[in-house]
């Protein structure tokens, strides 16, 4: 009678142990399952690969001349693409007739070989007068300059102010070289008298 007990509780454990091992098993595949289309629960811009703070930097071109300088409170670099975000940019550019241009936004970026810079939020760009050039303002909220082809261009409203000129539209494609400004849509024009 002890040994058909016995054997009982033999039985009893020898299924509870197969069934404990169906259950993991049977646990296993399906978290294997169910992994294969997770994706990870934190999506974002990757870690730059370094910061600078309260910096100034002279990039130059292929030539080796000048191309801009900037002066901001901070610039990171992206790992993989090697452009530069910069927050709070001051550029200095010179174009091909060497004019200087004084440039600032709360945000800009910077293409890695330096030949294209975006400035974005509340822009200005004024061209320095001198013998050669009249003052001239551009007032927009986003603005590219390709500085390799010496064009400035934008998508959003745009205020040019020349002495004597205020020109407001939308769009703007300007070739420095030039000295061609073209405001693409809804064009107004002021004419006001030289103080």
């Amino acid at each position: 009678m002890a040994r058909a007990r016995f054997a009982g509780v033999e039985r009893t454990f020898a299924v509870a142990g197969v069934l404990a091992l169906f259950a993991a098993i049977t646990g296993w595949l399906a978290w294997i399952q169910g992994r294969d289309g997770e994706t990870d629960s934190f999506v974002g811009p990757p870690r730059s690969d370094y910061v600078l703070s309260d910096f100034s930097m002279r990039a130059l071109d292929a030539d080796g001349k000048l191309a801009f300088v900037v002066e901001s409170p901070r610039l990171a670099r992206h790992p993989w693409l090697g452009t530069f975000a910069i927050d709070e940019p001051r550029f200095v550019i010179l174009d091909g007739n060497a004019d200087t241009w004084n440039a600032s936004a709360r945000s800009g970026w910077v293409r890695k070989d330096a030949k294209e810079l975006r400035l974005s939020d509340a822009v200005a760009a004024d061209r320095v007068a001198d013998a050669d050039s009249t003052p001239l303002s551009l007032r927009t909220e986003r603005l590219t300059a390709l500085l390799d082809s010496d064009r400035m261009t934008s998508d959003a409203p745009v205020t040019i102010t020349q002495p004597g000129l205020i020109l407001r539209g939308v769009g703007l494609d300007a070739d420095l070289k030039q000295d061609r400004f073209s405001l693409l849509a809804d064009v107004r024009a002021r004419y006001e008298k030289p103080r």
